[in-house]
């Protein structure tokens, strides 16, 4: 192309500059790039210009692509794609809607249904990309509790995970349950193993349930594989919605499987080379429980990331730490270097374990 063409073709590109709109919103139905879109606020989000719909409420139970989701409404199920005007907002997570929002369906050009309205969250469970600019990438919404699910053998149980997760939920404000899982390997196991590696198992899971219950944080002791804690487990998962989460391989689907045979949700022998779990779950789903209430189980998560804006929230919200913080000699104090710490005085009390006061260390320094 001629260089008197390429300035002809730039003149007549079509730009407005110094233009007064009285009303942005009226933007809401044409398309621009990622630059030129507003960010999403709860006010704006709700608003439409579109008259005559047929909108009923519904809740999102599968995310099947960006824009292309399974929604239950009045207890059926429906695909559904996005209102173009949800599109022109600039998202700042992984996802205009997830899993467990609130929505409102216009059935009005049925069979194609359209997602018109994504309701305010109650809460949500997130976890955040790595690098400078952390992406916030959100597991589900509107929870009313997480079921951190770990094993006590195959693989083996990470407290420090257990830290990460209780730490997102209290950031989050979802009541955390630890279930500790495979108590079976336990009693079973040691023939197995003649060095009585699993002799100590179940005393340690004591150990560690004891802990946890010590500062308010409830825990089970179940076994997907002889029912060991699953009717105490189906008592507090009644006519709650649930998050399953958890390492992989740790059997959240086994214990699913266990309390709703009927779903017959796939499952995966652990690795013998390295005790590692293989994904069987590929994407989070929410499912109702034949004795009320819905679980969403999700994909084994390695380890959950925080954000790096929380860590001046960590000091407080570790678990067992919002008691004594109060006590300390600074409002900010952040439990390392400063004089008059009611933490470290409670780690050379022996009133905190010290790997636990480890793990709460590890998780600052990766902030």
């Amino acid at each position: 192309m001629k260089q008197k063409d390429k300035k002809k073709n730039k003149r007549n590109s079509v730009r407005l500059t110094q233009v007064i709109i009285p009303d942005d919103a009226i933007l809401d139905d044409l398309s621009f790039d990622e630059s030129y879109k507003c960010k999403r606020n709860e006010e704006r989000s709700v608003v439409s210009y579109k008259e005559g719909m047929d909108l009923k409420p519904g809740r999102i139970v599968e995310i099947k692509s960006n824009y292309a989701y399974i929604v239950e409404v009045d207890g059926l199920q429906y695909s559904c794609i996005l209102s173009g005007r949800l599109k022109q907002y600039r998202m700042q997570t992984k996802g205009l809607a997830v899993v467990g929002d609130k929505v409102d369906v216009d059935f009005t050009s049925a069979p194609v249904y359209r997602i018109e309205t994504v309701s305010s969250r109650k809460n949500k469970l997130s976890r955040f990309g790595t690098g400078t600019f952390q992406k916030e990438i959100i597991i589900a919404a509107n929870i009313d509790q997480v079921i951190i699910t770990v094993s006590i053998r195959k693989p083996m149980i990470k407290p420090g995970l257990i830290d990460r997760y209780l730490c997102a939920a209290a950031l989050f404000k979802i009541d955390p349950l630890i279930c500790i899982n495979k108590m079976d390997l336990c009693d079973n196991a040691a023939a197995e193993d003649v060095d009585g590696r699993f002799d100590a198992a179940r005393s340690e899971a004591e150990e560690i349930a004891a802990y946890y219950r010590q500062i308010g944080i409830p825990v089970l002791l179940v076994s997907a594989t002889t029912g060991e804690g699953m009717e105490d487990l189906q008592r507090r998962l009644k006519d709650q919605d649930s998050l399953f989460t958890g390492q992989s391989g740790t059997g959240k689907t086994s214990i699913i499987n266990y309390l709703e045979p009927g779903l017959k949700l796939p499952t995966a022998e652990i690795s013998n080379y390295n005790e590692k779990g293989k994904h069987t779950t590929t994407q989070a789903i929410l499912l109702p429980w034949s004795f009320s209430g819905h679980l969403i189980d999700t994909p084994g998560i390695k380890t959950i990331t925080l954000h790096q804006n929380h860590k001046s929230l960590i000091p407080t919200v570790f678990p067992g730490f919002h008691p004594l913080t109060d006590s300390c000699g600074f409002r900010d104090c952040t439990h390392t270097h400063e004089s008059h710490c009611a933490v470290k005085a409670a780690l050379d009390q022996g009133a905190l374990p010290l790997e636990r006061y480890l793990s709460y260390l590890r998780i600052m320094d990766s902030l």
